[in-house]
């Protein structure tokens, strides 16, 4: 037994030596890969997992492009963690529980209040404890904020329903694609914030049209802008969000956008607050993702959010030469609608 530890600490050390010599140091997870390699090591209870730990270093050494090489990091540690679950013993899952939160929650390592994810961390215990299952216990510690700190008892609540109600088998037919969906979601660990607080938005996010040019305006109550359209133009999208908004309820009138006589109402759930998907504002917020929220992603792991404004379409049967966009009357004093970008058509 202690032969094993020593192999097995002598290997995590090795790895995370070639982690640190290989990842850039381009974004906080390529920082962070020796600490990833370390905590996967951990996990390791077969070769199989070693060597998906060895192949987690191949990425920085082949792949230049960002998105591309994070997303590798997510399936390949992903594909570990689901390897390590199928084949360690079940008194190691308290082991595989820990790794999966540390992953999950404590990247990029500046963002983290440490006594914050503590809380976070025993409670996921206790979840762990109540259900035997590492794969619940790591979901409702990869969704949980942190900010309010009072939510965070949430968990141990949890953990006790889960221990006084009769329990529950799921059967195989469901709980293998759940097993399997629970993967996928955790191969996005790179922006683990995203699955935590701006699914399913994310998901039907849009990119802005190619000629999106920005404007960057903002109105207060009551306030509106005239922006001059180029020749022929017959429609135009909006790239629009809200400031000191995100106490806003969906259906709230934020304004108006007005082209040629035509006139659309722009609402919460049309936009939303330039940042409420931050994780120190989420749960504090009121505001519904927009319909249409554009397809921008700021920041990595547990601190990423969506930049959620969203695109708002206007067209005409006619050319325009302008088009006027107002702030509602009834805004709150500092409550802002921004005009971020507009492309003509």
């Amino acid at each position: 037994m202690v032969t094993r530890l020593r192999a097995s600490a002598l290997f995590a050390v090795v790895a995370a030596l070639a982690a640190y010599f290989v990842a850039p140091s381009a974004t906080p997870i390529d920082r962070a890969l020796p600490f990833v390699v370390v905590v996967l090591a951990f996990c390791a209870d077969s070769d199989l997992v070693k060597f998906l730990i060895v192949l987690l270093l191949m990425p920085p050494v082949f792949l230049a492009d960002e998105h591309t090489r994070l997303l590798a990091y997510g399936v390949i540690a992903a594909i570990a963690f689901a390897t390590a679950l199928v084949t360690a013993p079940l008194e190691r899952h308290i082991v595989i529980v820990i790794a999966g939160v540390l992953l999950l929650r404590w990247i990029p390592f500046s963002n983290v209040v440490v006594w914050r994810e503590l809380i976070v961390l025993a409670g996921a215990l206790a979840v762990f404890f109540a259900s035997r299952s590492p794969v619940l216990a790591i979901a409702v510690a990869g969704v949980m904020a942190p900010f309010p700190a009072r939510l965070t008892l949430l968990l141990f609540l949890a953990a006790a329903l889960i221990a006084i109600l009769p329990k529950f088998r799921l059967p195989a037919p469901i709980r293998v694609p759940l097993y399997a969906c629970a993967v996928a979601l955790f191969a996005m660990w790179p922006w683990s914030g995203i699955v935590a607080r701006a699914l399913p938005a994310f998901l039907r996010s849009h990119t802005p049209a190619a000629n999106s040019r920005p404007v960057w305006i903002a109105l207060a109550l009551g306030e509106s802008v005239s922006i001059d359209a180029p020749a022929r133009s017959r429609s135009v999208e909006i790239t629009a969000s809200g400031a000191n908004a995100s106490r806003l309820r969906k259906g709230t009138l934020m304004g108006t956008v007005e082209v040629d006589g035509l006139r659309r109402e722009i609402r919460i759930g049309d936009i939303a607050d330039f940042g409420y998907t931050r994780r120190e504002q989420f749960f504090r917020s009121h505001n519904a993702a927009p319909k249409r929220p554009i397809d921008d992603v700021k920041d990595y792991g547990q601190s990423a959010w969506l930049h959620t404004a969203g695109l708002i379409t206007l067209a005409s049967p006619r050319p325009f030469q302008s088009i006027r966009v107002s702030a509602a009357r009834d805004l709150p004093p500092d409550a802002r609608l921004q005009i971020e970008a507009v492309a003509f058509e």
